[in-house]
């Protein structure tokens, strides 16, 4: 399975291509985020950026997210009632959720499941899927 995910760079050039303008908060934003597999929160990003720009907003990097949620350079991750974490990963995977401390992982392997055909009930089309395993990680087990 080819893994994909953004780099800085090819972000930034995108959205050049697109007309997009990319301010020194943006890339910071995109930095933050750029080879990072802890599914941060919002306010994780906002930790990290707000040490080189003090006075930026958490409105900003939300809106920063949701537009790289919108242009599906990441994937928002949302469960019972969470706050939204985000995924660099945009090629369909599977992830781990451990119950005690919310760390997520990434399950990179496609585990085949037998779906019914559920394009055709109702109407319905189908853009992705996801599983969700929940359990403790090695650290909560002890």
């Amino acid at each position: 399975m080819a893994i994909v995910m953004f780099t800085t760079l090819s972000l930034c050039e995108r959205l050049h291509r697109e007309g997009r303008k990319v301010t020194p908060q943006r890339r910071l934003i995109y930095q933050a985020l750029e080879g990072r597999h802890s599914h941060p929160r919002a306010e994780d990003i906002y930790e990290v950026v707000r040490a080189t720009i003090p006075d930026i907003s958490l409105g900003t990097v939300y809106k920063t997210l949701r537009e790289l949620v919108d242009m599906g350079e990441v994937v928002e991750i949302k469960y019972h009632g969470e706050q939204s974490r985000f995924d660099i990963i945009t090629s369909p995977h599977n992830h781990l959720i451990c119950m005690k401390c919310q760390k997520i992982e990434d399950v990179l392997t496609q585990i085949p499941i037998p779906e019914p055909n559920l394009s055709e009930k109702n109407g319905f089309r189908i853009r992705q899927s996801e599983i969700l395993y929940w359990g403790y990680c090695s650290d909560c087990q002890a």
